[in-house]
């Protein structure tokens, strides 16, 4: 058997959004996604669809094992199939399981569809056939809608989390209603106005730069809205310096991440527009 050699460019933390977004894509709504996770909650979870562990224990949370042999994996399966699972989800950290348990991989290549997905992220098994969903039972949102649907527990999380009169950086993307927290709050990238500043294409390192000015001036803290985490994953200079050097104080997958940032310091008085115009320049 040979397998595709995955990409490493991919780290772990990066796959359950990827993950997400192709099942999301190509599973109807409702469908039931058996998922082979390790018991990792963020990779069952789907927007419209319910996402099961493989292996799954009688009280549907994860077995707490892996398959005891290839055999088991199979009947494993087909139990879970016959109580309405849909979709089988093999994760590209777990493609050992394709050399390790052979029967299932000749059960799997021989009865079900593989669905086309980017070999580096998953592969995804059609074991039911279900109809297609049209309309959508779960209303669609907007980005700014899911945005702002975060507003009130990002409030109460800074709220407990933060002194009332610490300034904070939003990643907003420009949604000046983002920094509706009940505190100083400023768009993060801004120019020198303080309005909303584009995160072009190769401005990570500028970002970064102006983050580390910021911190030197007194700001303490970045709010990265759940609905924008996918802007890191797509900055890797400004992810590396958020993950390698900066503290993350606290982590909420549907409300927000609020980083402490590396080097800053505790200003006597919150601060006006001059620091932010110091920091592009």
């Amino acid at each position: 058997m040979s397998l595709t050699v995955v990409g490493a460019e991919i780290a772990y933390e990066d796959l359950a959004p990827r993950i997400a977004a192709l099942v999301e894509e190509v599973t109807p709504v409702g469908a039931v996604v058996l998922v082979v996770s390790k018991g990792d909650e963020n990779l069952v979870r789907f927007e419209g669809r319910s996402g099961w562990h493989f292996p799954r224990a009688g009280s549907g949370q994860y077995a707490g094992h892996h398959p005891l042999d290839g055999a088991w994996a199979v009947e494993h399966l087909e139990a879970l199939r016959g109580a309405g699972g849909a979709y089988l989800v093999l994760p590209s950290t777990y493609y050992w399981w394709l050399g390790h348990y052979p029967e299932l991989e000749l059960h799997l290549r021989g009865y079900y569809e593989r669905l086309r997905c980017p070999e580096e992220v998953c592969r995804i098994y059609r074991l039911l056939e279900l109809p297609a969903a049209a309309p959508r039972v779960v209303p669609e949102l907007c980005r700014a809608d899911k945005q702002r649907r975060c507003l009130v527990p990002a409030k109460a999380l800074l709220e407990n989390l933060l002194p009332a009169d610490e300034v904070v950086l939003v990643l907003s993307e420009g949604d000046d209603a983002l920094l509706s927290l009940d505190r100083p709050a400023w768009h993060f990238p801004h120019d020198a106005a303080g309005g909303h500043a584009p995160l072009e294409a190769g401005g990570d390192r500028r970002a970064v730069s102006q983050l580390r000015t910021l911190a030197g001036e007194g700001v303490r803290y970045l709010v990265v809205p759940a609905a924008n985490l996918w802007t890191l994953g797509r900055r890797p200079a400004l992810a590396a310096y958020l993950d390698g050097d900066c503290r993350m104080l606290a982590r909420r997958d549907r409300i927000c991440v609020v980083y402490e940032l590396a080097g800053s310091t505790r200003p006597s008085t919150p601060m006006t527009l001059r620091p932010k115009e110091a920091a592009w320049q």
